[in-house]
């Protein structure tokens, strides 16, 4: 016991001197020929008897460096930044404060030519980080980083929806900060692009991954917004305000107005974002976080990870009243408490007049057509933050709390006929639903260094609570088929039998009342111990359980037309209640070895997943699985040199089923579409690989990229369906138009590869970009028994040309088109659906002599099918003049006229097994609008509005480049609005 107690007492006397022995370091970064400072660059420090333990800085405001703890020794020193050479020098810490002076850095490429500057630093990579520079892609003076975004080698945006290197972004960062949560959407919008410096697209680790530098295989594409040094100080954004009129009927409202704009307010470290949107022209820009289900996506069986419920607006004509903020700032002497934050109100008023065009192969040839109407009113708050505490040098504790409220109130009618080989069916279906529910979140992470490089513990907490609240109603029709073909789309009339000599009414509506509160809590931790085994060698250990309770109590009334429920009794076969309790726990080690610039990891656990459920009805019924699997994780990062860099994931994973999934209770509201849970669902078991190779030739300013992805699934929980019979339930016999099941089967399968390559063309003053991938999915469901697979084979290709002319002139053309081949292998002689669409784009800015501007766009769309012999096109045009207003040209006022054809309109066929769909919903015709815009621009200290003062261009906001002019119609694409 004596020599313990020593021996520990020798150990915390030798630490304590150890630490005595610390110093801090402190320097300057600066350009060596203008002698500006240079924020952002990378700093590497590592002992020079022990190269591998390297720690990295980062340069701050006004190029300051601070290291806050350093073991007195000799370092290496390693500075590099975007444009520069690397400067390299070793240094030693004898002192408790030590100040290296000046760092000064010499620009990487002689400059001869403006073509041959912005040819020179395109891009740049390192590791799996590329780094595009933002004053090589010429945008207008007015625009947001989404506009910028369109126009880099590699990076696609659609919708909203941005996709790098053929992976969809999860989230944006700006100067390392988090931006808005995960709302990717919002946060390009709310960023002016002359406030970029440059743009990295790299692979974010999860927190603890992060820390411990173990890849878990939770990260994610992310991109991080570097700003101009010269424009953290100030307050800088973008107002705009317009009134239309609409002459035609396209839409109910005559008066269109548009109204929003963003405002920053940056103060080095503190910076506060706010962007609004209020319009009746279907400006639909952010995206809304789905916690209700009622985009058709409710996550469940998915696994965890970033943006699980954020969606995207759904079809139709929106009144859209939004806002958000988001806050960042850093405490504490030494900055060691940062936060980041961001609220967002969105509400929406959505309505849609649709048609569908269904045509179904299998088993029967028949058509479903019908014509819809639905009315939806939305709300949606979400808070999220981030704190950070570096308590000290080697412990750090996060905590990321959240909270969301969402209503939905939809009003829907649809009415029909499915005829062909079955019959003649008419569909006659009304809901009104009420739907509200809240959702409370919290995750902590505490993260320790214990003492030796690579030795780390990580523990994770989560907490989530979510209470929602659905109540509909409804009513459907439950005259399923006619053998005599109706003579119009009336649905009270009747028919007389043939077979019978019977008078029959074509539609006999069931009128329905459903109540189905629900509420659900989780509760998760995890444990990960990270131990080096030699100078390049790494080991983990990782323990996780997590434990889930949801209930649910769904009473369904039959009623009148009133839809009152006075006095009745709830109806047995249409209601449920149950509760289930989900606990998944696993275990296993992990390996990370990295030497130089190449890193592997490897992973591998064991998993076991309990489910106890029990459903209510007339009598309980138990539900009670247990699932046993093996995991694994691999990566591999290949760097070959500065320019070329080559990394590959495979990983597995499983989609449990969820009680609503695994419970005998059918589901009758819809009387023509039946469908029910099944009890021997299995969880699927999923297979994915991934490669992504980058080539970054930064002399010629070309850029080169190639994903490939491929996942498959044994057990995949699929569809089994069957057509035009009854189900018997609790002793009564439901006729049916189609029911479905979930069923396990195997053989799932999804390969897709994407080529981008970009390259300025000098002659052109322009960016060109080329991209082109294939897709092929091959999807098993059983339709009436019998196993199908729905093969589709997918071919895109998309060219776009964006000027770098001028200040005065900026121009954008485009062409992306989708070949696709659909199979169904039990349809009649086995033929494909092929089907293609494109779209031709262009978009002008002109700036004329004395401010007066001229922006018009013009698209092209097809759609054709070979198979079912169709063509649909139509011309999008649009047109403004404008003139730029007050001193510097801050302000412009312009007139113009939205879809001057007015053609627009919104198209969408989709396949699955067994059918063909062709779909169209709402959209904003032509309409004329006065608008002005307003660019506020505020920095400095001493305030100063001249972007000049700061070395930067007027029009474009970045050093030595000049752009187009400002002004533009309101935000948005071509697409369909």
């Amino acid at each position: 016991m004596k020599k313990i107690l020593l021996t520990t007492l020798l150990v915390l006397v030798s630490l304590a001197a150890a630490a005595q022995k610390r110093g801090s370091v402190t320097a300057t970064v600066l350009d060596d020929e203008t002698g500006e400072t240079v924020p952002g660059a990378v700093l590497t420090v590592a002992p020079v008897g022990a190269p591998d333990k390297k720690q990295y800085f980062t340069s701050a405001y006004k190029g300051s460096v601070s290291i806050p703890s350093l073991a007195y020794g000799e370092y290496s020193l390693s500075v590099a930044f975007l444009g520069y050479d690397t400067y390299e020098t070793t240094f030693g810490v004898k002192a408790a404060r030590q100040s290296l002076g000046e760092i000064r850095l010499k620009a990487g490429v002689r400059i001869e030519t403006v073509v041959k500057e912005a040819k020179a630093l395109r891009t740049s990579q390192k590791g799996d980080t590329v780094s595009y520079n933002a004053g090589a892609f010429k945008v207008v003076a007015d625009a947001d980083v989404e506009g910028l975004l369109k126009k880099m080698p590699g990076i696609t945006v659609n919708d909203g929806t941005v996709e790098a290197q053929g992976e969809e972004v999860k989230k944006i960062f700006v100067d390392g900060k988090e931006f808005f949560g995960e709302d990717v959407t919002t946060a390009i919008k709310s960023l002016p692009a002359q406030a970029v410096d440059r743009i990295e697209v790299y692979n974010k680790l999860s927190d603890a991954a992060e820390f411990s530098g173990m890849d878990d295989g939770e990260g994610y594409k992310a991109i991080n917004i570097v700003t101009h040094s010269n424009m953290r100080q100030g307050q800088f954004g973008k107002l705009y305000a317009g009134l239309g009129y609409d002459a035609d009927t396209k839409t109910e409202d005559k008066l269109k107005y548009l109204a929003g704009g963003n405002v920053n307010i940056f103060n080095g470290g503190s910076r506060i974002s706010v962007i609004g949107l209020f319009n009746n022209v279907n400006q639909q820009n952010f995206s809304f976080e789905d916690i209700l289900g009622v985009s058709g996506n409710t996550g469940g069986g998915r696994r965890g990870g970033i943006g699980q419920y954020m969606v995207r607006p759904q079809s139709g004509v929106a009144t859209v009243n939004a806002i958000g903020v988001n806050y960042s700032d850093t405490w504490g002497k030494r900055d060691q408490v940062s936060f980041q934050g961001s609220y967002f109100f969105n509400n929406t008023r959505t309505t849609n007049t649709s048609t569908v065009e269904k045509w179904y192969e299998t088993p029967s040839i028949d058509t479903l057509s019908t014509r819809g109407y639905s009315d939806t009113e939305a709300y949606n708050h979400r808070f999220n933050a981030r704190l950070e505490w570096k308590i000290s040098e080697n412990q750090n504790l996060m905590i990321r709390p959240g909270f969301s409220f969402q209503t939905n109130d939809p009003w829907s009618r649809t009415t029909g006929w499915q005829y062909g080989q079955s019959g003649y069916s008419p569909t006659n279906n009304f809901s009104d639903g009420s739907r509200n529910g809240y959702n409370i979140r919290t995750n902590a992470i505490y993260r320790a260094k214990l003492g030796k490089v690579g030795r780390t513990v990580t523990l994770d907490g989560q907490f989530r609570y979510s209470n929602n609240r659905n109540n509909t109603d409804s009513y459907s029709n439950t005259a399923l088929v006619s053998p005599v073909r109706p003579l119009d789309w009336a649905f009270d009339g009747t028919y007389v039998d043939p077979e019978t000599g019977e008078t029959k009414p074509y539609s006999v509506l069931r009128y329905l009342r459903s109540v189905a509160p629900s509420s659900s809590y989780t509760l998760r931790g995890e444990f990960t111990y990270t131990e080096p085994v030699s100078k390049y060698a790494q080991l983990s250990l990782q323990y996780r359980a997590s434990y889930e309770h949801q209930e649910r109590d769904k009473k369904s009334y039959i009623t009148g037309d009133d839809f009152s429920i006075a006095g009745l009794p709830y109806e047995p076969s249409l209601s449920n209640t149950y509760e289930s309790n989900y606990l998944t726990q696993r275990v296993g080690p992990g390996f990370r070895y990295s030497k130089e610039r190449n890193t592997f990891v490897a992973n591998v656990y064991y998993q076991r997943a309990s489910l106890d459920g029990q459903v209510m009805r007339t009598e309980s019924e138990k539900i009670r699985h247990n699932y046993d699997n093996v995991l694994y994780f691999v990566m591999g990062q290949i760097n070959f040199n500065r320019e070329n860099a080559l990394r590959m994931f495979i990983s597995s994973y499983t989609n449990n089923p969820d009680v609503t999934q695994l419970q005998s209770v059918f589901d009758v509201s819809n009387a023509q579409y039946i469908s029910s849970g099944n009890p021997d669902l299995n969880p699927s078991y999923n297979h994915s690989l991934n490669f992504h190779y980058t080539n970054s030739n930064v002399e010629k300013g070309r850029t080169f990229m190639w994903m490939f992805s491929m996942q498959a699934a044994s057990d995949y929980i699929t569809n089994d369906v069957r057509y035009n019979n009854s189900v018997e339930i609790d002793g009564k016999d439901y006729p049916y138009l189609q029911y479905s099941r979930p069923v396990n089967m195997d053989g799932y399968w999804r390969v897709m590869t994407h080529l981008s390559y970009g390259l300025p063309v000098g002659f052109l003053k322009s960016n060109f970009n080329v991209m082109a991938g294939i897709v092929y999915s091959l999807t098993p469901s059983r339709i009436d028994g019998v196993r199908n697979e729905t093969g589709n084979m997918g071919y895109n290709f998309r060219a776009v040309l964006g000027s770098n002319i001028s200040e005065k002139v900026d121009f954008t053309l485009s062409w992306n088109g989708t070949y696709n081949e659909a199979k169904n292998s039990i349809a009649a002689a086995g033929g494909k659906n092929r089907y293609f669409n494109h779209s031709a784009q262009g978009n002008l800015k002109v700036v004329f002599p004395l401010g007066f501007t001229l922006t018009a766009s013009a698209a092209y769309t097809q759609y054709l099918g070979f198979t079912n012999n169709y063509n649909d096109d139509y011309v999008l045009c649009n047109a403004w003049i404008g003139k730029k207003l007050f001193r510097n040209q801050r302000g412009e006022i312009m007139i113009g006229v939205n879809d001057i054809l007015n053609q627009n309109k919104a198209f969408a066929r989709s396949v699955g097994s067994g059918w063909t769909q062709n779909a169209t919903n709402s959209v904003i015709g032509r309409y004329y609008m006065v608008q002005f815009t307003y660019n506020l621009r505020h920095f400095g200290k001493r305030g100063s509005k001249n972007l000049k003062d700061y070395g930067v261009s007027e029009s474009t906001g970045r050093r030595g480049m000049m752009g187009p002019g400002a002004g533009g119609p309101p935000p948005g694409g071509f697409g369909p609005r």
